[in-house]
């Protein structure tokens, strides 16, 4: 290569790859890397190197930056980019944040993921020179993962001086309660009465016009919501979560009044209020079927409902949701003791425009909802995790949904029968989820993919895992049928063994690149032996990026061949962990947990 001209490398071949081709040449050699980094990567005009595949849009910038440092995603702000999503940021430094508003001013989008570095004061003098840089930003999402004491307590307590006036999208994570009060109340439209900022600034006076607000909070409570009413009036999108240490007082919690005063958002489309369970065990037990009644008729034009937490309210609450909204087309409730069927009884009485429906852990539920929910055909997402009452009764008012394309049946008590029913109809579905699905045996994956159905045409994502049913004979099946799939789970299949790994590693990739297997989870397949790692090396699993071999014999740090792996395949990432797949919540410990 040293005898090509530079110019003919940079413009005829490096110029006409694409980024994944790209990014393999550089892995040949020091030369290579350097031509790319310094001549083909500047030279794009946008990227997107995040997982899936998705189209390029001028002076946007995607990245997964488990493994940059700082001066290696410098490399690539520009004042070109208008709109920058950073995940997974846990090596990058506070300073990243100063040098996005030094080369990026004018970015109308940003999405950054940084990891807790307990600097709190150094997290906000960058924060500030990076928001005093971008004044034209629109839409801000900032989350800090690790939720470090000091972060939590100040992190944002200052950004509110330093907003520019463009903005039209928060999202903050997290934010304490009485921080989230001095936040709204100087963006809403009594920000001229409020207190004297310690620094002034010529746009401070000047009017938010606040669309979206998304808060990660301690607590949740009346107090806050009507301070978020009475401040945003022409508040469109609301996303509240709150993750409480211990049981909050009576006082200081959310109950029907805080949602009734969600009525004097007029023109609010967007609600989610979830009480998570990471730090303590607790619900909405202030808020019953009431306060829904009196959240229904006062936010009639509610397109996305997201509810969590509301362990008092009963199908009558729910119910009234469902049939006072006309245009409610996302419905999600989590965790709902009382919600049965009951509550769709009437479903088919009324215009139905859903179009994905998460029904999540809801114990009472039955196949007869389902029947209910599949009146509409618009139904593209299907989201029954955890509901266990689900049989293949169902199935056939499933099948008959011509736009699904997500499915979850995490839990359901189907069987081979009903996976048969699925793969006869006409379901465009992308992603299946059968996890914990304990009648389903490798005969029903037969079954799935082997009719020829849409089903086994459009499958990219097949989540198996839990499932005792499933060994090698189910593993080779999906092998043979030359089915796209991306995603594959299968993690606590005991019967699996290195059989199905080398399979996999066999199967002949589709002619799109965007066909081959990228990411596995075999996580505590404790019938797979160490010597399946040989089927990891080249050249098999051209595009796996990620691999999940937590509580297996494969999972040892000091394992030579997955060194040697490593070595010829950089961006393959080892999960020891047992991290869901992906590690969508576990990247922050991946410098103990990955290799």
């Amino acid at each position: 290569m040293e005898t090509v001209p530079s110019a003919v490398l940079n413009k005829e071949i490096l110029g006409r790859l694409d980024i994944e081709a790209l990014c393999s040449l550089a892995c040949v050699n020091r030369a290579l890397r350097f031509s790319v980094e310094s001549q083909a990567l500047p030279s794009l005009s946008s990227l997107h190197l995040s997982v899936g595949s998705f189209p390029l849009s001028t002076c946007i910038l995607t990245l997964n930056c488990l493994r940059l440092q700082d001066h290696s995603l410098c490399a690539f702000l520009t004042p070109r980019i208008r709109e920058l999503n950073l995940w997974c940021c846990s090596s990058l430094s506070y300073q990243i944040l100063a040098s996005i508003g030094h080369n990026c001013p004018n970015l109308r989008v940003l999405m950054l993921e940084l990891a807790d570095k307990e600097s709190p004061h150094l997290f906000e003098n960058n924060l500030a020179i990076m928001l005093t840089s971008c004044l034209q930003l629109e839409s801000l999402s900032l989350k800090i993962r690790g939720f470090g004491v000091e972060v939590d307590a100040c992190a944002f307590q200052s950004i509110i001086f330093f907003l520019p006036i463009t903005i039209k999208s928060l999202k903050l994570q997290p934010v304490l309660e009485r921080d989230a009060f001095f936040l709204i109340r100087r963006v809403g439209r009594n920000l001229m009465e409020t207190v004297q900022p310690p620094i002034l600034t010529s746009s401070y006076y000047s009017s938010f016009n606040l669309r979206s607000l998304s808060l990660v909070l301690d607590v949740i409570t009346d107090e806050l919501l009507i301070t978020i009413t009475a401040s945003l009036p022409f508040l469109v999108e609301l996303d509240l979560e709150d993750r409480p240490n211990t049981e909050p007082l009576a006082r200081l919690d959310l109950t029907n009044s805080g949602l009734q005063s969600l009525g004097s958002c007029h023109h609010l489309t967007g609600l989610s209020l979830t009480r998570c369970r990471y730090n303590h065990q607790g619900t909405f037990k202030r808020v019953n079927d009431m306060g829904m009644f009196l959240l229904s008729e006062g936010c009639k034009g509610l397109e996305s409902v997201r509810l969590g937490g509301f362990s008092k309210v009963s199908d009558a609450g729910f119910a009234a949701i469902l049939l006072s909204c006309r245009s409610l087309k996302k419905f999600e409730v989590r965790s709902a003791l009382f919600l049965s069927d009951l509550a769709f009884h009437d479903l088919t009485g009324v215009p139905c425009a859903l179009v994905e429906v998460r029904l999540l852990w809801c114990r009472l539920i039955t196949s007869e909802t389902v029947k209910k929910l599949a009146s509409s055909r618009n139904l593209e997402v299907l989201d029954l995790g955890g509901c266990k009452s689900i049989t293949d009764t169902c199935l056939r008012s499933i099948s008959c949904l011509r736009k699904l394309t997500a499915l979850n049946l995490t839990g359901a008590d189907i069987t081979d029968s009903g996976l048969s029913i699925l793969a006869q109809g006409n379901l465009p579905i992308m992603n299946l989820c059968l996890r914990g699905c304990k009648r389903v045996t490798d005969k029903g994956i037969s079954h799935l993919l082997c009719v020829g159905g849409t089903i086994s045409q459009s499958l990219t994502t097949l989540d198996l895992g839990y499932l005792p049913g499933i060994s090698d004979d189910g593993i080779l099946t999906i092998a043979a049928a030359g089915i796209g799939i991306i995603d594959l789970c299968v993690r606590s299949c005991f019967y699996v063994t290195d059989a199905s790994v080398e399979a996999l590693a066999r199967k002949q990739p589709g002619q799109e690149k965007s066909k081959q297997l990228r990411r596995l989870d075999l996580c505590n397949c404790i019938g797979l032996s160490v010597d399946s790692l040989r089927w990891v090396k080249r050249p098999s699993f051209r595009g796996l990026h990620w691999l999940g071999i937590g509580q297996t014999r494969l999972a040892s740090k000091g394992n030579p061949v997955i060194t040697e792996i490593h070595n010829e395949r950089p961006w393959l990432t080892f999960c020891l962990d047992g991290c869901e797949i992906g590690c969508h919540d576990g990247w922050q410990f991946h410098e103990s947990g990955f290799i």
